[in-house]
């Protein structure tokens, strides 16, 4: 799934929460290993990697600085607030996600859809840095405002940019915040394997139906999130 749309945060956080693993330090042992399925999507979308470069360094850049602030914001986050607004975004991440994408193919992209995407992809990159779960279905809907590739290319897109940010995030989680190293090796795992199956499947699947998918997927996660923080 983290190949695909960006969201094993969201399926990973609450089984954490679960068993017992406070949430920040639950979200910052995502992170590390999402590294893992990071590396291993870059590694399958190779094929369409090559055809979005530009794409790829622009997005890539302003993901990671967003990224470092977010970390940053962490740092200084309670696990109260954390708990009560990650809910919220994951909800608006699922609706955002059942908006049919605009057939941009015989348009030319204006400059004030450039700049609103780039302070977008700024506030995106905040996200990833503090949070991320969900983040993978914002980068996506920031990328089909922005050009007009095709749902696998900026799924590429999206996964290099996503390994940079996490990259810069983890050195910083490193030497600043806990990590429960013993559960990274057990997600670590599943995240690289599925990792590198994601944008395989994403090249043969239509995009519409696995965003409907997981939309679904992230509003009823949203939901019993929701429910565990304000209930």
């Amino acid at each position: 799934m983290n190949g695909i749309v960006g969201m094993a945060t969201v399926a990973l956080y609450p089984a954490l929460l679960y068993v017992g693993v406070p949430p920040i330090i639950a979200n910052v042992t995502i992170t590390v290993g999402l590294l893992f399925s990071d590396f291993s999507a870059v590694l399958s979308s190779r094929r369409e990697f090559k055809r979005v470069v530009p794409e790829t360094i622009k997005f890539s850049t302003l993901i990671t600085a967003g990224a470092i602030v977010g970390a940053i914001v962490l740092l200084f986050s309670s696990s109260k607030s954390f708990k009560e607004i990650t809910p919220v975004v994951i909800l608006l991440s699922g609706i955002l996600m059942m908006i049919p994408k605009k057939d941009n193919t015989h348009k030319s992209i204006s400059k004030i859809v450039l700049i609103i995407s780039a302070i977008a992809t700024l506030l995106v990159g905040v996200y990833v840095g503090y949070f991320g779960a969900g983040a993978g279905i914002l980068m996506t809907a920031v990328l089909s405002i922005s050009n007009d590739y095709e749902y696998a290319e900026n799924n590429a897109v999206r996964n290099v940019s996503a390994l940079c940010a996490h990259i810069v995030t983890v050195i910083i989680f490193i030497f600043t915040m806990k990590i429960e190293w013993l559960i990274v090796p057990l997600i670590a795992i599943g995240l690289f394997i599925g990792g590198y199956l994601g944008p395989i499947i994403v090249r043969y699947v239509p995009s519409k139906v696995m965003r409907y998918v997981v939309s679904i997927f992230a509003i009823v996660v949203a939901l019993i999130l929701g429910y565990q923080a304000f209930f």
